[in-house]
């Protein structure tokens, strides 16, 4: 069922703009339906296991400070859904600038997202609910990666540079250490 939904989320993600004013927007009921603030907190729980267990997704979150990233998407989907939370945490550009997350990481982020929604038994109406509010942020996290910096060639003629007498022009092996 969740394979089903992922063509319908991506034209949903596509379709940002005209659907995110027209998506209902939090509500107190809302955040209940999501177990308040613990059943947040098991969200994330479940959320990031589910990341750390999906190929495309462990090397983003490997070395991270996992705890506290789970704090801030709790505190992030709180104020969002209509509780009583308000999320200080970094605004989604600048903490994902850096990471070079592509349009395939991104699937597979909502896609993992949906699949422990399901496994919470979070009724399908309160997933798009959310699902519709997040997808603005996808302009925000999905970046092309840098290319990577390489070094300029020498430009300096081998010749060009004296070794002052005295000094060996090569070793054969390492100097000995007592």
């Amino acid at each position: 069922m969740a394979a089903r939904r992922l063509p319908a989320l991506l034209l949903v993600l596509t379709l940002t703009n005209p659907l995110a004013g027209c998506a209902p927007g939090p509500s107190p009921d809302l955040y209940q339906t999501f177990g308040g603030q613990p059943g947040l907190v098991a969200l994330m729980d479940d959320y990031m296991d589910a990341m750390m267990r999906n190929p495309d997704l462990h090397p983003y979150f490997a070395n991270a400070n996992r705890t506290r990233i789970k704090a801030e998407l709790a505190s992030q989907f709180c104020a969002l859904l209509g509780g009583p939370c308000a999320y200080t945490g970094m605004d989604m550009a600048m903490a994902h600038a850096r990471y070079g997350i592509g349009d395939r990481e991104f699937n597979a982020l909502v896609q993992e997202l949906q699949n422990v929604m399901d496994k919470r038994s979070i009724p399908f109406a309160a997933q798009n609910r959310l699902l519709a509010m997040l997808a603005p942020y996808r302009k925000d996290i999905v970046h092309v990666a840098p290319p990577p910096r390489t070094r300029p060639p020498l430009t300096i003629p081998p010749d060009a540079v004296v070794v002052p007498e005295g000094v060996p022009a090569e070793r054969k092996t390492a100097p000995s250490r007592p």
